[in-house]
């Protein structure tokens, strides 16, 4: 059987580690064909150009180019980045549109979509490709960790996710939130909560990936990986780093929508070039970790890593965070103010509840995973 997974996988770090960790899921535990449908081609390239205009406008596309392509650093993160999805991800030979993409269906037996926010009707359309409506019912349609990312909507779009909903033939999601509300459009208790495939993926596959670390090892640091945020909270973990006589780690400038003029200084040890796999690193190998991030906080689970979590600029984010959270008892990390206090009265974690129940979740995730693919209903 030949399957295609639909999602986001560049763009950041942590869309990409999902879909490779996707990827390796279904080859770790089926006999599936699997790749990724590629709806993107390469970053820098005339046809993503045009996709942008027509989504974006010039003026935001300018701004977006800008950002990412006007100095050696950002070149050096998006060349780290396609580096990673050229050697890693498995893509469709052929890069499929919204107009296009009924050509494919002859060449699959079915399709995949998520993980990430693919159905946030607050990021993207309700009919675009990620709800698989171009499949027709001859196809397996199966949801992986989507998440949605709202918990109401318009009766039109109500009506539109409840008509998409129907067409699968297993529905899970990334947050509980999630499922709660996408069985209440459903009427019934058809979406299951499993773990974003980062976390469904052990840790010993990750370290089998995991490159020379970039800083000598005799360099103690705070990795602050903040896509968001403000000057203050970077001057927190700044004051953090000082206390506790650390080197501060940084990638600037991450979010081209939320430019914090701060990161121009921010960071001992600026890094633009990391590849996925050296952030997966740098988390693995710091002292402590400040992030507004859903990824940055899965992997600093999965190493067992203390962070801090600051609230997450936009609406519904921080759902996301606090899900992840009460899923293996993490008491909140998520603090209040910019206070240094607040970081330092923040509890250790116990790492063996974290693993006892990651590992419930971790077969829990797999195992509909796989019934998905064997088109089981349990």
């Amino acid at each position: 059987m030949k399957i295609a997974g639909l999602t986001w996988w560049r763009g950041n770090y942590g869309s990409i580690l999902q879909a490779y960790a996707l990827q390796e899921l279904i080859s770790l535990y089926t006999n599936v064909e699997y790749e990724i449908l590629d709806q993107y081609g390469e970053i820098a390239s005339v046809g993503n150009l045009c996709d942008r205009l027509r989504r974006w406008g010039i003026k935001k596309t300018l701004k977006k180019i800008r950002w990412k392509f006007a100095s050696s650093g950002f070149k050096a993160r998006n060349e780290a980045l396609q580096k990673f999805v050229d050697e890693k991800l498995r893509l469709s030979d052929y890069r499929y549109t919204e107009e296009t993409i009924k050509e494919c269906l002859n060449k699959y037996d079915g399709f995949i979509c998520g993980s990430d926010q693919i159905w946030n009707p607050l990021l993207s359309s309700v009919n675009d490709i990620y709800w698989l409506g171009f499949a027709g019912e001859d196809k397996l349609k199966i949801a992986y960790a989507p998440s949605i990312g709202v918990d109401e909507c318009n009766d039109d779009t109500a009506k539109t996710i409840r008509d998409n909903l129907k067409t699968f033939d297993f529905i899970s999601s990334r947050e509980q939130s999630s499922s709660d509300f996408l069985n209440y459009l459903l009427g019934d208790n058809l979406c299951e909560t499993v773990l974003d495939p980062t976390l469904a993926l052990p840790r010993d596959k990750w370290d089998e990936i995991l490159p020379k670390p970039k800083l000598s090892s005799n360099i103690k640091y705070v990795f602050a990986y903040i896509l968001r945020g403000n000057k203050e909270q970077r001057q927190l973990v700044e004051q953090y780093a000082i206390e506790h006589g650390l080197k501060v780690v940084s990638f600037p400038y991450l979010d081209s929508d939320y430019i914090e003029k701060y990161d121009k200084q921010f960071g001992d040890i600026q890094i633009y070039d990391a590849s996925p796999t050296d952030f997966v690193q740098l988390i693995r190998g710091a002292e402590y970790i400040f992030t507004d991030s859903f990824h940055c906080t899965v992997f600093s689970i999965l190493y067992h890593k203390l962070y801090c979590l600051f609230p997450k600029i936009g609406k519904t984010q921080n759902v996301r965070l606090n899900d992840l959270q009460q899923k293996f008892q993490i008491e909140d990390r998520m603090i209040k103010s910019n206070n240094l206090l607040e970081v330092n009265s923040l509890k250790p974690i116990n790492w063996e509840t974290v693993d006892e129940n990651l590992d419930v979740w971790r077969k829990k995730s797999v195992s509909y995973l796989v019934n998905a693919l064997e088109k089981r209903k349990v």
